[in-house]
């Protein structure tokens, strides 16, 4: 039965992360109704997703976590509706533990920081045109790390200034390609170019190189890693640039949030406003004036 509900999530359109981690919500779930009932789980009721509820809530599982474990178990309970083995949806919206929105987030990096990685991108001795150009696709277009693996050629319409995605929910955007972009895809690209390269995928790397398929996710982190200490940014991830994106395009490129949310493919508006909070220096600094 997992092993269907994985193929549904796949299906629709979850990221590898968030399927991996409703996995392991679900299976941890099979193992308390197991020892709490001593049967095996086959079908979800209300009462028994309330009774779990208030039994993480009494170990100490945080709001947030608990929301994550409410959503993969709807995430199942649909697939077992979907199978026909139960007729109703029993997780709620009331379910769901109403959490109060915070001010302070996670530190974006600053421009000098930015500056820098591209400054020591583009200076590496074996992939800089390939490192230089996958940092200003982060930056600069506020893609995750799940679409930029995925980017074909045939996606990137250099003379129209776009580059066609297919993002999470199988949602598709065009990404505008600016100044910076433009440069670094281009001569990215004829580089590739004279090194005949078959592989339809823009990023390669050894493993993929002679291959049709397209680079780990894993890739994008261990090309950050390369960077991170040179720059000063100590938690460098392709999610903290693409944050760094939305952030700039708002408060320093006067993008609308309509704007922001269409570039960075937001399915709500609610989540491209988290990046209109106040920076935790400045509230600290407002904080002081009471």
């Amino acid at each position: 039965m997992i092993d269907k509900f994985k193929t549904y999530m796949l299906e629709e359109g979850l990221s590898q992360n968030t399927y991996n981690s409703y996995l392991k919500d679900i299976e941890l779930f099979e193992k308390y109704y197991k020892d709490s009932y001593n049967e095996n789980l086959i079908r979800l009721s209300h009462a028994d997703i309330s009774m779990y509820k208030s039994y993480l809530l009494n170990h100490n599982i945080s709001a947030q976590t608990v929301n994550r474990k409410l959503y993969a178990l709807k995430m199942y309970n649909k697939f077992l509706v979907e199978e026909k083995i139960q007729n109703d949806i029993v997780v709620r919206e009331k379910d769901y533990i109403k959490i109060q929105d915070c001010l302070l987030h996670e530190d974006i990096p600053t421009q000098e920081q930015v500056n820098k990685l591209k400054h020591f991108a583009s200076q590496d001795k074996k992939n800089a045109k390939r490192d230089f150009c996958f940092i200003c696709l982060l930056i600069y277009g506020g893609f995750r790390e799940s679409e930029l693996i995925k980017i074909k050629l045939t996606d990137i319409k250099l003379n129209e200034r776009f580059i066609n995605i297919i993002g999470k929910g199988n949602k598709f955007r065009q990404v505008v390609i600016n100044d910076l972009m433009y440069d670094a895809l281009r001569y990215y690209i004829e580089e590739r170019e004279s090194m005949k390269i078959k592989n339809p995928y823009l990023f390669i790397g050894q493993k993929n190189k002679n291959t049709v398929e397209h680079l780990n996710r894993n890739f994008c982190n261990r090309l950050l890693n390369k960077y991170k200490k040179l720059c000063k940014i100590l938690n460098l991830h392709p999610h903290l640039l693409r944050a760094f994106f939305c952030s700039n395009a708002l408060h320093n490129a006067g993008y609308t949030i309509e704007q922001v949310a269409n570039q960075a493919g937001h399915s709500s508006l609610n989540t491209t406003r988290v990046y209109l909070r106040t920076k935790n220096e400045d509230l600290l600094t407002l904080s002081n004036k009471l």
